[in-house]
């Protein structure tokens, strides 16, 4: 299953994407090409988002099912709850269970022998929200702005809403249940999770106002004549 195109979530997808570029020029980060320490086999995404993955001319002349079935067998991050599923649970004020999936070793399949991503233009979210402060040391962790991890946990909340038919899962899992034909009942599929619909976004106090100013750029973000506001109105209600 390579480049199934679903045009219009991938639009909605694109945009959210070129939105979030623009709104990280606020945010200045030390990271430079070839800086790779985050580019490990630990990412998680959607299905939506490896769908759209899929489409990267990088894969054209690649035996994908070998190289996924080889990163597979390794020791790799899988979360056990999405994170709409993790929101939730916040917001109703119940116990989150112990995150128990390991991190795994090794860098991304994807990078190049010069440390740059094979895949960049079509690279998921989690790969775009990780940035730094501060040039990152292996083993050690990123300095990020408070407010900027508000934004990105709500942006993982938003791609996870538009695939909310959909699947979770380390990267290289969704990609080779994928590649596989594997990944047609939502919920039946080994190590992946159901994705859930957006139950609120989880914001501080202070924080508030300049969620809503956030929020109120995004509406207004242009998908073609379209506004995502008119495309995902249950997103900016209230």
């Amino acid at each position: 299953m390579i480049c199934i195109d679903d045009s219009n979530k991938f639009k909605v997808l694109a945009a959210i994407y070129s939105f979030y570029d623009q709104f990280l020029k606020g945010f200045p980060p030390a990271c430079r090409p070839g800086c790779h320490v985050c580019c490990t086999v630990n990412i998680v995404a959607t299905s939506l988002e490896a769908q759209h993955l899929l489409c990267s001319s990088f894969f054209d002349n690649l035996d994908l099912k070998k190289l996924l079935y080889s990163a597979t067998a390794k020791p790799i991050y899988r979360p056990g709850l999405s994170t709409n599923q993790i929101a939730d649970l916040c917001l109703r004020q119940k116990e989150i269970p112990p995150d128990i999936g390991e991190h795994g070793e090794g860098v991304c399949p994807f990078l190049d022998q010069k440390g740059l991503c094979s895949v960049y233009k079509n690279r998921p979210f989690a790969c775009r929200a990780m940035s730094s402060r501060k040039i990152c040391q292996y083993g050690g962790e990123a300095d990020m702005e408070p407010f900027l991890v508000t934004v990105n946990l709500a942006v993982y909340q938003i791609i996870e809403h538009l695939d909310k038919e959909g699947m979770s899962g380390n990267l290289l899992d969704v990609l080779s249940e994928l590649v596989n034909n594997r990944i047609e009942s939502p919920g039946t599929v080994n190590r992946l999770i159901s994705n859930r619909a957006l139950p609120g976004f989880l914001v501080t106090p202070d924080e508030q106002g300049r969620f809503r100013a956030f929020m109120s750029r995004l509406a207004d973000f242009q998908v073609g004549d379209i506004t995502l506001e008119a495309l995902l109105p249950e997103l900016f209600a209230a």
